[in-house]
């Protein structure tokens, strides 16, 4: 897709959003905005290089963790300008982790941040903070995941890859961000909207 042609979604976008703003339409403010700058965020993460650093970082995060845990890793790139690789030495040859976009938690850095950042009802202060926050534990979420992914295959070898990374793997993370999507936003909507029924009951 062409640069200019997807300007022009962006500033498409952003009407949009503004017009629903400015009306105080705010389903379809929340929803158009919200969805709209995940997909910037992951196109920009993409074209800009944000996707390597976080692959970059997400690799260097579990590899000081598992030397810390005394299990051998191993960190290098697979051809000059490709994504880094995570390798696990065992008894019997290598096992490597490929940290792609699923594990950089770039998707789920963009979903999240267009949920919070467009929450209607907080102040720019709390919805950036909010945000800031949650691509913290994202990442968080991310060393976690491949953590288990290395710990089960350092203590049950090759074999157990299939179910380590795709299922034990994955269910561990879709636990941690479904936490993070909670803990973000369903106690402090809680709180927003006790404290809005308080203030009505009390001007009534």
């Amino acid at each position: 897709m062409d640069i200019w042609l997807i300007g022009v979604l962006i500033v498409v976008w952003a009407l949009v959003v503004a017009f629903f703003r400015l009306n105080r339409i705010w389903l379809p403010y929340y929803i158009i905005g919200s969805v709209g700058l995940a997909f910037i965020i992951i196109f920009v993460g993409r074209a800009t290089g944000l996707e390597a650093a976080l692959q970059i970082g997400v690799a260097a995060g579990v590899h000081a963790l598992s030397i810390a845990l005394g299990l051998p890793t191993e960190i290098f790139q697979s051809a000059p300008g490709s994504i880094l690789i995570l390798v696990i030495s065992q008894d019997i040859g290598w096992t490597m982790l490929q940290v792609t976009i699923e594990s950089s938690g770039l998707l789920e850095t963009g979903v999240i941040a267009g949920m919070l950042l467009f929450y209607p009802g907080w102040n720019g202060r709390k919805r950036i903070w909010f945000t800031f926050a949650a691509v913290v534990l994202t990442y968080l979420s991310n060393v976690i995941r491949l953590m288990v992914i290395v710990i089960t295959l350092h203590y049950m070898g090759k074999s157990s890859l299939l179910i380590s990374h795709t299922i034990i793997g994955r269910a561990v993370f879709f636990a941690l961000v479904v936490a993070i999507y909670w803990f973000l936003m369903t106690p402090p909507t809680l709180r927003t909207v006790k404290h809005e029924i308080d203030n009505g009951q009390m001007k009534s």
